[in-house]
Parts: C-alpha cells; sequence; structure tokens
C-alpha cells in the first residue's frame, strides 16, 4: 500500500445566488438531482443528515457486482457561505481514501457564485492514478450541479 497525498480545486461561476446553490447540498432530494452515480446502481444505504455532527452515506453496488461506500461527517456549515465536511471512501470494504472536503459559495455581482471545491485527500491505494481518478469523478459531479442549476442537460459521465 502506497500513500499519496494531493489536494485539487475545482472552481465554476454559477449564473444563480448563493442561496441557491447551497440550497443544492442542503437536502437530499436537491443533492440526489446532481450527486449520484455515472451508471444504473442498486442504491444499498441513502442517508442524509446535513447539520453540524450529521452524517451522509451513498452505499451502492455497481452492475459489475463492485460495492461503494462514500461515508461522510459534517464538520462546519454557514448557511450560504461554506460547507465542511470528511469523507471516507470505500471498495468492497476496502478503504480507499479520507478527504477533507471544503465547498466555498461567493457571491458576485449580478446574482452570481463562485463555487470553490477544494479537497485535500490521503489515498491509501491507487496512487496518482486514484488522484486523478477521484478529481475526474468530482469534476462530473460539480458540473452536473452546474447544468442543474443554469437549466441545462448534465454531460455523461465519460
Amino acid at each position: 500500500m502506497t500513500l499519496i497525498n494531493a489536494t485539487f480545486t475545482i472552481e465554476r461561476m454559477l449564473a444563480a445566488p448563493p442561496g441557491r446553490v447551497f440550497a443544492a447540498y442542503s437536502s437530499l432530494e436537491a443533492k440526489m438531482a446532481w450527486f449520484k452515480a455515472p451508471a444504473d446502481i442498486e442504491t444499498l444505504d441513502r442517508d442524509f443528515d446535513f447539520r453540524v455532527g450529521g452524517k451522509e452515506r451513498f452505499h451502492a453496488r455497481w452492475p459489475d457486482g463492485k460495492v461503494t461506500d462514500f461515508q461522510a461527517a459534517y464538520h462546519d456549515i454557514v448557511e450560504n457561505e461554506r460547507i465542511v465536511l470528511v469523507y471516507d471512501m470505500f471498495q468492497n470494504d476496502e478503504k480507499l481514501s479520507v478527504s477533507l472536503q471544503t465547498l466555498e459559495f461567493r457571491a458576485v455581482e449580478g446574482e452570481k457564485t463562485r463555487l470553490i471545491h477544494t479537497e485535500q485527500g490521503s489515498y491509501f491505494t491507487g496512487g496518482a492514478e486514484a488522484v486523478k481518478g477521484r478529481e475526474h469523478g468530482t469534476t462530473w459531479h460539480v458540473d452536473n450541479l452546474v447544468a442543474l442549476i443554469e437549466g441545462r442537460q448534465a454531460r455523461a459521465f465519460a
């Protein structure tokens, strides 16, 4: 097992005020519209308790039989400004990584929001390819959010 520590940041300008962008993260119904799997899956468990100290879980079985498990804990929430959470990612009961995720919602003149998504992760398996894969998947999620907020079709996962 080779430990890799890495950080990546994804920034997007959204044509919506911070409250609307923040709302896309603050309820299970809103988050399920854009934070989903890129393929048909069987959801095994989907919990969402959006509050400081609350937990989130997205546990699923993929068509190839692989089981993934996203388990998060919310550490800081300031409405319409920021969300800080720590999450563990598992595949088939093997812990792949632990990440600190910080989301900033910055108001920009003209009812726009600069979304800044920063992840600092410790990756226990997969090396640099695991980091690239996580950034690629996370970018896909963020772009789905942007498309949803702006009334456009989300792009297919590639």
